[in-house]
């Protein structure tokens, strides 16, 4: 698993883009996009008096196959889910678990104090906890 802060924000995935510009270089007929992940684990968001908690299911996977960036408006969590393959001669009959490469984006409305941010990984769950910062008065 690797952390990362950044000291900006999140703009997260743009589809359909259509400059006046490349319009009308390209003409009406081709518009432009960006490729999107190909799923998205289900998680959980909830709020203890002290921090904020986003728990991942993300089950089948070792710390090393997914990254946690930090955002000044996001927590954005990505990775990779291998196929496996049958053993010897085997062969499936229905696929319904996810595989491929997936992203999680989880806004943020709340200051969080970046240097006390924690992760682990337990059972199949990523646990990604966002201590709330201090307010001033």
């Amino acid at each position: 698993m690797r952390y990362r802060r950044f000291g900006y924000r999140y703009t997260g995935i743009v589809s359909g883009i259509a400059s006046p510009s490349h319009a009308d270089f390209w003409g009406s007929r081709i518009q432009a996009s960006f490729a999107h992940h190909q799923w998205q684990p289900p998680a959980d968001l909830y709020e203890t008096p002290a921090a904020l908690i986003v728990k991942a299911e993300i089950a089948g996977m070792a710390e090393e196959d997914f990254d946690i960036s930090l955002y000044e408006n996001a927590v954005v969590i990505e990775g990779v889910r291998s196929w496996e393959m049958p053993e010897g001669d085997g062969q499936y009959h229905a696929v319904n678990i996810l595989y491929g490469s997936f992203c999680l984006q989880v806004p943020l409305r709340q200051t969080i104090d970046r240097d006390r941010v924690q992760a682990r990984y337990d059972r199949g769950f990523l646990y990604v906890m966002l201590p709330k910062a201090e307010v001033k008065p």
